[in-house]
């Protein structure tokens, strides 16, 4: 009994600070947290709550991590969700540092503010508004896995000061609708992958009854991707989206579906052939095939400058969120729309006195020029170098600016197609010095193969380790090319660390995440 009396004084005293640092608190069975209105700060720490225990917050819970030790933060093993129903309170997360929340924890308001950290979180519900500012929320990956669910069935529940250019849901976002749509009113989905993929969706609902939708980003191949009939030409290589409801029997999850396309959808910047775009959704007809939904037999239906960024949107409801008829991607009923090109990555790295471009890309025969540009403010570009295309299903490039200028150089691709339309790039920027040298891992976090791009000055003069968050050694290797592929499908789930030992024994240590 001390000891849970312990326990208990120590979870309250957290809660009473203002500011807090270094403790782990520990909500036992039937205990119940109160915070009244106020700031409450905690710092490299977590909380831990068990079995019936529950947190009525109604007023604000900064949540701080700096260090990749666990606890990564606030662990929830309860069964009916931590947050009390009747909590008004906001719990923001801060910090460099993964921050992970795991049971059927449930909040009011909750806001990501982290400034490198992402946070991973585990059959969460925000019940009133979700605030996405800076920072990446990764839920679990997969058809039939966790999501993150916004209950609040405004359109305005979800928001973003940075208008989601620095935090978006890496994984499967759940909202509950209930209010008819139009063009300028829909719930907005904001879901990517990654740091740079931003591919958010949004659905204009048909009638008033409330529904559950969830949906998902892939950039990746879609599924039977050849398989297409009607007026469609070809559809996207590169990525698809997955969206289902909780009544695929009902005509109340109907609503009309609007894709989005950025640099690396390769969408044609010539608005004519830009307008042939269209959805594409994988249905029986009969026979399962990718075909245009209903109503989505005309075109003219794009929005957006330029191929950088935009929308197509259906012409009419798209309904049928099966688990058969989830599957949605961009499609064209013209030959010139250059979706089948896949940029697999670019690269730019500081090496020495230049800048080092790396390209790989598929589907490049169609493709007739990579042309570098170059800008100091992210906003005039100019070409400094251009490269021929080989025209082959896989193609590896590397160039080099041999002039950069002192400070932040920002670089692109303009990727020319045979018919004289063009796409770009994602911006890669690079922090150039005089004798500068990066290294850059990609994608983080993976699932896969973790790609590890060096400086020449490494090749066969360094040694690169794999470490477990607990320290552990896993594995070691001399690097023999600028590009070294690492497979870590047989790694566990969770945060590891390359480590880079130089000749002159300097060392190096850099984060990653396998999913």
């Amino acid at each position: 009994m001390k000891k849970l009396t312990a326990l208990i004084i120590s979870a309250l005293t957290l809660f009473a600070c203002k500011t807090y640092a270094q403790q782990v608190a520990l909500a036992s069975d039937g205990v119940k947290l109160v915070v009244e209105p106020g700031t409450k700060i905690v710092t490299e720490g977590g909380i831990s709550f068990r079995d019936n225990s529950i947190l009525k917050n109604n007023g604000e819970i900064h949540m701080y991590k700096t260090t990749a030790v666990s606890p990564e933060g606030w662990l929830d093993s309860t069964t009916a969700g931590v947050m009390d129903m009747a909590s008004t309170g906001n719990v923001f997360f801060h910090g460099t540092n993964r921050q992970s929340f795991f049971g059927l924890t449930k909040f009011y308001d909750l806001t990501m503010r982290n400034t490198v950290g992402d946070t991973l979180l585990s059959s969460c519900e925000v019940m009133h508004n979700l605030n996405l500012d800076t920072g990446y929320i990764y839920t679990k990956s997969g058809y039939g896995s966790d999501s993150l669910l916004v209950s609040n069935t405004e359109i305005a529940a979800i928001t973003s000061t940075s208008n989601f250019s620095k935090s978006w849901v890496n994984g499967r976002l759940s909202r509950k609708g209930d209010v008819p749509g139009s063009v300028a009113t829909f719930y907005l989905f904001p879901i990517g992958k990654t740091d740079s993929l931003y591919a958010p969706i949004r659905l204009e609902k048909e009638n008033a009854a409330p529904i559950t939708w969830t949906a998902e980003y892939w950039y990746e191949p879609p599924f039977d991707r050849t398989n297409i009939m009607g007026l469609l030409d070809h559809i996207s290589a590169v990525e698809n989206w997955e969206i289902s409801s909780n009544n695929q029997s009902s005509v109340d999850d109907n609503a009309r579906l609007s894709l989005s396309w950025r640099g690396q959808s390769f969408v044609s910047a010539n608005p004519s052939v830009r307008d042939s775009l269209v959805i594409a959704q994988y249905i029986p007809n009969p026979g399962l095939v990718w075909d245009m939904p209903p109503g989505n037999w005309i075109t003219g239906n794009t929005s957006g400058a330029d191929s950088l960024f935009g929308y197509v949107r259906s012409i009419a409801p798209t309904y049928n969120y099966s688990q058969i008829e989830r599957r949605f991607t961009l499609g064209t009923i013209n030959h010139f729309n250059p979706l089948p090109i896949k940029l697999i990555y670019f690269t730019a790295i500081a090496d020495g006195n230049k800048v080092r471009l790396n390209w790989d890309v598929a589907n490049e025969q169609d493709t007739r020029t990579y042309v570098i540009e170059r800008s100091l403010n992210t906003v005039n570009f100019s070409p400094i170098g251009s490269v021929l295309s080989r025209q082959q299903t896989q193609s590896a490039y590397i160039d080099f600016d041999y002039n950069p200028a002192t400070g932040w150089n920002y670089y692109r691709l303009k990727i020319i197609d045979k018919s004289g339309s063009f796409t770009y790039s994602p911006v890669r920027p690079v922090l150039f010095e005089k004798g500068r040298e990066n290294v850059k891992l990609f994608p983080v976090p993976t699932s896969t193969v973790l790609n590890i791009q060096l400086p020449t000055s490494y090749i066969n003069q360094s040694t690169l380790q794999v470490i477990a968050v607990d320290g552990k050694f896993i594995s070691a290797m001399t690097p023999a090319a600028n590009m070294v592929v690492l497979n870590v499908q047989p790694l566990a789930a969770g945060s590891y660390f390359i480590q880079i030992i130089k000749a002159d024994g300097s060392k190096q240590t850099y984060r990653f995440i396998k999913q």
